[in-house]
């Protein structure tokens, strides 16, 4: 077979260039760097763990502490950054969403990007970067196949070593031959269980994976390199990881043609929970609307998923609030019981008694005879509802596209909406740039983060 590492690199090098681009294109981008600074800020204001990945750093009295950490004052060393940023980004579970990677391909790539701004300030090849990283991570993710997150793989960490790596290298204009040697060095780094949903280690799979990525540069950058071809090579990476829906044409095929960014497009969500939450959590708002809830009548309720469109939310009677950012029983009973889907209910505190009772009331079933929408998203994903009354009486509601998916998206102002809410005054100077600029350059938006972190 030939080296499709290399083949991948050559397309990447035929990538337009940002005056290229389409309007779209250049908004898509501009709305997950957004997005992604809002996370960031968010999670130093309200994660308690906070305090304690930036004490877990390597390098905390290194003479090169010169990279940004978003939303504090302090800088660290890139390697570090890399890890504080990517965590930061993840934590709340509030950052975008790639329904073809089944991860969170921002929270990595920027990371990584972001701790190498100090060395040259690129703002054309900086969303260049972006594009390519997200394209790249989207195509790895496709080619091992569904399977791959099915078994347990956090996609996030697995695709998003290739998609980071891509970006990275592209962003400090290696040659095609050091680009090879770095993508061919993921498959030895790559890692991450979904075991560890509902705990901090999951956002540290996006820190620890840009730290990675910048790791990987650094050596391919002093020369040390080692086989070339690793995606499909014996023992490579299809053959340790790949499984019946592997797919090698998705990495090459119809490339540049639409972007990944375009199409389906970033996931931007208004809640700190999992995505997967979405389709139950908007099937539950529309049946409230509806119907004016007593929960004294209600007997039973039923959440009807497609086979594996639950995979994500592992905890169906979590014992906290982290744990409900991966439980569909959880984000409807706070629901039904007149609760917001608030940060301080996807902290780690105690789950009232009220949402405990109500979610010992609630099944998950999988009904293969349920018909898939003409149009969902991601393409035969809905959630539906079912409550049953002690009068008999069935409330039922369906989601089939979620509010923030691609097929029913945030704009730039809504996520500037998000912004203000969540962090009001703190989040102003840098989201002022948002408003005002039709482009954003980083020679304007990087002062006002290092002044208001």
């Amino acid at each position: 077979m030939n080296n499709m590492t290399e083949a991948l690199v050559q397309r990447v090098f035929s990538a337009p260039k940002w005056e290229d681009l389409k309007a779209d294109t250049k908004e898509n981008l501009q709305k997950g760097l957004l997005d992604y600074l809002v996370c960031c800020y968010t999670t130093v204001a309200y994660d308690t763990h906070f305090p304690n990945v930036w004490n877990a750093r390597l390098f905390p009295d290194a003479a090169h502490e010169n990279a940004l950490v978003i939303g504090i004052r302090e800088k660290a060393h890139p390697y570090d950054a890399c890890f504080l940023n990517g965590y930061a980004a993840h934590a709340l579970d509030l950052d975008d969403v790639h329904s073809e990677i089944r991860g969170h391909p921002s929270a990595v790539i920027l990371s990584l990007l972001m701790s190498l701004i100090e060395q040259k300030q690129d703002t054309a090849r900086f969303f260049e970067a972006y594009l390519i990283g997200v394209e790249v991570m989207t195509r790895i993710s496709k080619t091992v196949g569904k399977s791959h997150y099915e078994k347990g793989f956090h996609t996030t960490a697995t695709a998003g070593m290739y998609g980071a790596v891509a970006a990275g290298a592209y962003y400090m204009t290696l040659q095609e031959k050091e680009f090879n040697q770095a993508l061919d060095l993921c498959v030895s780094q790559i890692s991450g269980s979904r075991s560890h949903f509902g705990t901090l280690i999951k956002p540290l799979h996006a820190g620890l994976t840009a730290q990675k990525a910048w790791q990987i540069l650094h050596l391919v950058k002093q020369g040390v390199a080692g086989n070339g071809n690793t995606i499909t090579a014996e023992n490579g990476l299809l053959s340790m990881f790949g499984n019946e829906d592997s797919s090698i044409d998705s990495l090459l095929d119809e490339w540049g043609l639409e972007w990944a960014v375009d199409k389906p497009g970033f996931w931007f969500k208004l809640y700190p929970c999992c995505s997967a939450n979405a389709h139950p959590i908007d099937a539950t708002k529309a049946l409230m609307r509806d119907w004016e809830v007593d929960l004294k009548q209600i007997a039973s309720i039923q959440l009807y998923f497609p086979e594996n469109g639950d995979a994500a939310l592992i905890y169906t009677n979590p014992k906290n609030g982290e744990q409900g950012r991966f439980s569909a029983e959880y984000c409807a009973a706070l629901l039904l019981t007149g609760r917001e889907l608030s940060m301080e209910a996807f902290l780690g505190e105690e789950i009232p008694e009220e949402v405990s009772a109500l979610m010992n009331k609630i099944t998950r079933v999988y009904d293969e005879n349920i018909p898939f929408a003409s149009v969902s998203y991601p393409a035969n994903r809905y959630s539906m509802i079912e409550i049953s009354l002690r009068n008999g009486d069935i409330k039922q509601a369906r989601c089939d596209i979620p509010y923030g998916s691609p097929g029913n998206p945030l704009g730039r102002e809504d996520l500037i909406e998000k912004a203000d809410k969540l962090l009001q005054q703190k989040a102003m100077p840098f989201i002022e740039v948002f408003q005002q600029e039709e482009t954003v350059t980083l020679e304007k938006l990087l002062p006002l983060l290092k002044a208001e972190s």
